[in-house]
């Protein structure tokens, strides 16, 4: 038995290539002869080498292989299976149809978003995510609200598939009480799309801590500087999580009208929203000056902050390489960066850029004078 089945293996494996290279050699030349294709339409091994096809070419090549697969018969064999009663057949056909990505399918696939396996109705949204027709969006969303947590995760991540093309649909979802309007603000901040910056601002107002969350992230790359001083305002809101994201966001803003703002946020009582305050300072233009002065903070928690970035930036490394500097203008700023660092407790760090340990604790001693 063992010996039979090296003998069918071997030989499945010599079909697969013939057919990796006969489609191969026809995609090189250009040439889609029908009979070949026909030929082969039902070989199960042959339709897999296709898909793989699939996922790898674009362009023209992929929209012909796409009409032959049409051709063949395979998206409306595909199509009718998701409708099978077999789950198999129908999780097999969603997946196929994720590669062919043929239009035509877009009934069948919105369809297949109700199926009672999460596994279709994941392959349905990423197939639809791969055609990018926006008509579909809405459906999508629609469908979104009646999966379970760990499912309506993956069917976000296919409407980040959607591109722009998601926007529109999405920012009006946000707007409405849709029980995964964190996941959807989420997603638009991905795709980075300033058309969602209304209805992220209008989600800032929301009572839902993890929608807060969500959107004051997401203004960070969907935002324009309209959306900077609402991010400022929720510097001070009841939640450190929103804080957090908040600074983050304005930091990736670069707007210095941040700055105030985020020096008072390095003496924050929660930990992360002191250190992306401080990320985000060293961010802005002139905001790594303020980092540099609340190395003299009277809030230790502050001081920690800033040497913290400082050290993670590379600054604090650059200034080592100045000490050395024949310019006053470059070696003294370095001199004291670097000393008020080893005042805040980081000699160890200069150690290991190459500082001898006497100068460190010279330069520890004179910080102290």
């Amino acid at each position: 038995v063992k010996a039979v089945r090296r003998r069918v293996r071997g030989r499945a494996t010599r079909r697969k290539n013939r057919f990796i290279d006969l489609i191969g050699e026809l995609v090189i030349r250009g040439e889609w002869n029908a009979r070949v294709f026909k030929r082969y339409s039902s070989d199960s091994l042959f339709r897999e080498v296709l898909l793989e096809y699939l996922r790898m070419i674009s362009g023209a090549d992929r929209e012909q292989l796409v009409s032959v697969a049409r051709r063949m018969g395979m998206v409306a064999e595909y199509g009718g299976e998701l409708r099978s009663g077999n789950r198999n057949e129908r999780v097999r056909a969603a997946e196929a149809l994720s590669e062919i990505a043929d239009p035509e399918t877009l009934p069948d696939l919105v369809f297949a978003l109700a199926d009672a396996v999460p596994e279709v109705r994941v392959q349905a949204a990423a197939a639809l995510a791969h055609i990018g027709e926006s008509r579909a969006v809405k459906s999508l969303l629609v469908a979104l609200d009646q999966q379970d947590e760990g499912s309506a995760q993956r069917l976000a991540d296919a409407l980040y598939g959607f591109g722009s093309a998601a926007v529109e649909e999405s920012a009006r979802y946000l707007t409405g009480p849709g029980k995964y309007r964190p996941l959807v603000a989420r997603t638009l901040g991905l795709i980075g799309d300033i058309r969602a910056e209304e209805a992220l601002l209008q989600a800032l107002d929301s009572t839902d801590q993890a929608l807060r969350i969500r959107a004051a992230a997401a203004l960070g790359r969907a935002g324009t500087p309209r959306a900077v001083p609402y991010l400022l305002e929720l510097l001070s809101d009841d939640q450190w999580e929103v804080r957090a994201q908040a600074a983050t966001a304005v930091g990736r803003r670069l707007d210095q009208r941040s700055v105030p703002w985020l020096k008072r946020a390095l003496s924050d009582e929660a930990w992360w929203v002191r250190h992306n305050a401080a990320a985000a300072l060293v961010e802005i233009p002139g905001g790594s000056d303020a980092l540099r002065l609340a190395l003299d903070h009277p809030d230790p928690y502050a001081r920690d902050a800033a040497a913290a970035v400082l050290l993670s930036s590379g600054m604090a490394g650059e200034a080592v390489g100045e000490l050395t500097s024949d310019d006053p203008l470059v070696r003294n700023p370095a001199m004291d960066l670097v000393m008020k660092l080893i005042r805040a407790g980081k000699g160890a760090f200069f150690v290991n850029e190459g500082l001898p340990p006497e100068m460190v604790h010279r330069l520890q001693h004179a910080g102290q004078q």
